[in-house]
């Protein structure tokens, strides 16, 4: 009689165990994700947080974590993952009442992207291990992978050149917000130069002396296009860097600058066209819009996204092309920019790849040699 008992309690208690893991198992509990940095340069290492609260009285003795994120990140730990199309992780807490939980993941990041975390799959057990119960948490976890910094002797000597060719236009320009002296109207001055007031003042014509521009804007346009029958993504990419280490450069001298790709952003799916910036905060921002760049999505042809606001040139002191693609088409694009000498095409090639640039071209591009592992 006593072991019918204590068997009908055994069973009862099992039951009731059941029932309670059923209903309450994912109630209190808190899981997430986060990265330690909002971004990290390509090539560098990141950490990531997963964390898991356990706010109520039950104890979870087994609570599998499953959460997926691109195959690009590479975590140091390869234990409990797969990779497929996707990079999987399965991971196996036992977090006790009122507890937390924190697990760091080493995780190399070798590509530039914008990386993120959708939702998490939780999977838990009751006591005894016979029964499991899941449940799926949204997650917005994101990070972004920056292009890495690219040092190649022909982009060093690109930018010193540029760097003087834009100084001395800067020099010669006048900037009509400064205002140096005033001096006796020449025949060839224009109307909106007289001072009126000093005219007025005086009896003679009067104009303003402008001072040289110390504020001016640099355009860089990239086509990302690749028509080639073998995809050489690596120019594609080495494309986006250049364009990184130019608008730090042009942005640590208080150049205002505009950039163009025809590239969707992997957010908003439209192509990359960045307002003026001038301030040292505004990088940043320009390094996240290269991120996002989705060289898998399909291209916009340059000659109509950006054919036509190329050849406009007005408020434009100097324009920098970068881009792989060498095909005659494109090139005669190029070709027709009114001012030869306040534009520069950077062409990345491979070191094997023959020259094949038009004459028209030749003195307005520099050849970046692929940088070699």
């Amino acid at each position: 009689m006593a072991i019918l008992f204590v068997g009908l309690l055994a069973g009862g208690l099992f039951l009731l165990q059941q029932y309670i893991y059923r209903k309450w198992w994912d109630a209190e509990i808190e899981v997430s994700l986060r990265f330690e940095k909002e971004a990290v340069t390509a090539g560098e290492y990141v950490n990531l947080l997963e964390i898991i609260e356990n706010r109520k009285w039950l104890p979870l003795s087994s609570l599998k974590v499953k959460f997926q994120c691109s195959r690009q990140l590479q975590f140091a730990n390869e234990k409990n993952s797969a990779v497929t199309d996707k990079y999987y992780r399965n991971d196996l807490f036992s977090v006790m009442p009122y507890k937390r939980v924190i697990r760091t993941h080493k995780v190399y990041c070798p590509k530039r992207g914008y990386y993120g975390i959708d939702g998490i799959d939780l999977v838990g057990a009751d006591l005894f291990f016979t029964e499991e119960m899941t449940a799926h948490m949204e997650s917005d976890t994101t990070f972004y992978v920056v292009p890495a910094v690219v040092q190649t002797k022909e982009l060093n000597a690109a930018v010193m050149k540029m760097n003087g060719e834009i100084a001395v236009k800067r020099y010669e320009r006048e900037d009509p917000f400064t205002h140096k002296g005033i001096r006796e109207y020449e025949p060839f001055d224009e109307r909106k130069a007289v001072n009126w007031k000093a005219t007025a003042k005086t009896g003679e014509l009067k104009v303003n002396i402008r001072d040289h521009t110390a504020v001016s804007a640099v355009r860089i346009f990239m086509n990302l296009e690749d028509n080639n029958i073998l995809r050489r993504e690596e120019l594609l990419e080495m494309s986006i860097s250049i364009c990184a280490c130019l608008a730090e450069n042009f942005i640590s001298q208080g150049i205002r600058l505009a950039i163009y790709a025809n590239a969707r952003d992997c957010i908003s799916k439209q192509v990359l066209k960045l307002a003026e910036n001038t301030d040292k905060e505004s990088i940043q921002t320009i390094y996240k819009a290269l991120a996002r760049l989705d060289l898998d999505e399909k291209t916009e042809k340059f000659s109509e996204c950006f054919g036509k606001q190329l050849l406009e040139t007005e408020d434009c002191l100097y324009t920098i092309v970068i881009a792989p693609d060498r095909h005659l088409e494109f090139q005669q694009v190029l070709s027709a920019y009114p001012q030869k000498d306040s534009f520069t095409w950077l062409c990345p090639v491979k070191k094997e790849e023959k020259d094949s640039i038009i004459d028209s071209l030749r003195k307005n591009t520099i050849m970046i040699l692929e940088e070699q592992n």
